[in-house]
Formats: structure tokens, C-alpha cells, sequence
């Protein structure tokens, strides 16, 4: 599956972009979620609502009233979801040197057929699917959000006894809350991740220092260690940076 915006003033581009979309999906078995947006500030307005919204691409229109496509990259680019690839739509071929300014993935010139279309989108999944920075799809409160695993700093559960299965995962720009569990977590993510207490998992990539009965963070949050694991954490730690530093 791949998440992607569609930013364009016409309804008429969003139709057939989405048309476009659906022949690709037939014809690879790719699945697309689409998200539209009618002009830049709509877009904008999303991402300051979803501190990490869930593209992985973005189709800008150049030429759109009030905020224009290339100034609605620049903010973008500015935001923690800035690495998504952006493929900019227009009629004028003058903007493409423009674009370069916001590292731009594809420029598609108007009118757009469906045989310039294909290779172009295959050619951006190829990329993104070879991307060098995994990432997990968390979805809370506001939907779904794509979180680099790099940038993940713990995942602890919610304490309140009227919460249930609630987890709040810390990264190094935001906190979510979503719906799971530890144990599923555990089973999922590999190391650096490390389950140290029954309800916490961390990165160990941010751990700071170590106490005797916790683990410090480097956002200064302060976990819980299991007693009766304590020395084999301390040991899968030094273990785990020795490893880092080795030549």
C-alpha cells in the first residue's frame, strides 16, 4: 500500500488523477490511498493538524490560487515529514529547473496520459520500496501516520487504569497514542529495540545512561528496568554498541 496527496484546484485533474490511479492498481496490484487536497493551504493545514501525516508522495499543482504548488513544498520541506517525494503537475515546463529547489522527485506536464503516467508512478513505488530509512505506519486519533523506526525514541503503555491497550510511542519530534500492545511490538521490531520493562520498549540508539533500577533517555525521560533482567539489559547494550564501534 502507498499513501499519497493529490494537490490541485481542478476537480477535473483529481478525477483523472485518480482514474490513472485505479488502471495502475488493476494492472501491477499495487495499492494506492489517495487523499485530495484543493489548494496549498488545505494541504498545509493538514500537516500542522498531523504532525506526521501519512504520505509517502505528494502530487503538487504549480500553478493553484493563493498558495502555489512550489511554495507549499518549501513549507513542507520545512516539516518532520519533509523527506516525502514530491512529483509536481503542470503546464508550463519553465517551473522545472524551479522545482529543483525542493528536491523534486518527478515533474508531469500537462495534459497527463496515462502511458507518460505509469512508468513514472513504477518508477516512484521502485523508489520508495527501496527506501533507505524504514518506517512504520501508527495510526492514532487522527489517522494514519508514517514514523521513520530511526526516529522512534521508546514505546511505553498507558498507565490509566480506564485506558486499555494504549500505547504512547515517543519520537524524537512527537508523541502518539495509539491502540496495541507491548508483547506485539516486541515480536515486531528488532534491534536496536529493547524490551527492558514488561510495559517498555526503547530504543537503544537514545539511551543516555544507565541507573541503578532505570534507563535515561536523551529527552531526559526516564523508564523503568525489569529487576531480574537488569544485568543481561546492561550486557545487550554494551554488546549492541561495541558493535557500532567496531572497525
Amino acid at each position: 500500500m502507498l499513501y499519497g496527496g493529490i494537490c490541485d484546484d481542478e476537480k477535473e485533474i483529481h478525477e483523472e488523477i485518480s482514474r490513472f490511479f485505479g488502471f495502475f492498481e488493476e494492472s501491477t496490484g499495487i495499492k494506492i490511498n489517495l487523499t485530495h487536497f484543493f489548494s496549498g493551504e488545505d494541504l498545509l493545514q493538514h500537516y500542522q493538524s498531523n504532525p506526521s501525516p501519512s504520505f509517502q508522495f505528494l502530487i503538487l499543482d504549480i500553478e493553484m490560487s493563493g498558495i502555489n504548488g512550489l511554495v507549499t513544498a518549501k513549507h513542507i520541506r520545512s516539516l518532520p515529514n519533509r523527506e516525502v517525494a514530491i512529483l509536481f503537475l503542470s503546464s508550463y515546463p519553465e517551473y522545472v529547473m524551479e522545482s529543483f529547489d525542493v528536491l523534486t522527485f518527478q515533474y508531469l506536464l500537462k495534459p497527463l496520459t496515462y502511458e507518460v503516467f505509469q512508468p513514472k508512478i513504477m518508477r516512484l513505488y521502485n523508489h520508495l520500496k527501496t527506501q533507505v530509512s524504514p518506517v512504520i505506519f501508527l495510526k492514532d486519533e487522527h489517522g494514519q501516520n508514517i514514523v521513520p523506526l530511526a526516529q522512534i525514541i521508546a514505546i511505553s503503555k498507558l498507565k490509566h487504569a480506564l485506558v486499555q491497550k494504549k500505547l504512547m510511542v515517543i519520537t524524537s519530534d512527537q508523541e502518539l497514542i495509539i491502540t496495541g500492545t507491548i508483547s506485539s511490538f516486541s515480536m515486531k521490531l528488532a534491534v536496536p529495540f529493547l524490551l527492558i520493562f514488561r510495559s517498555v520498549i526503547v530504543n537503544m540508539d537514545y539511551i543516555r545512561r544507565f541507573t541503578s533500577k532505570s534507563v535515561v533517555m536523551s529527552n531526559s525521560q526516564e523508564f523503568p528496568i525489569s529487576r531480574t533482567q537488569v544485568k543481561q539489559i546492561k550486557d545487550t547494550y554494551a554488546h549492541y554498541m561495541a558493535g557500532k564501534i567496531m572497525i
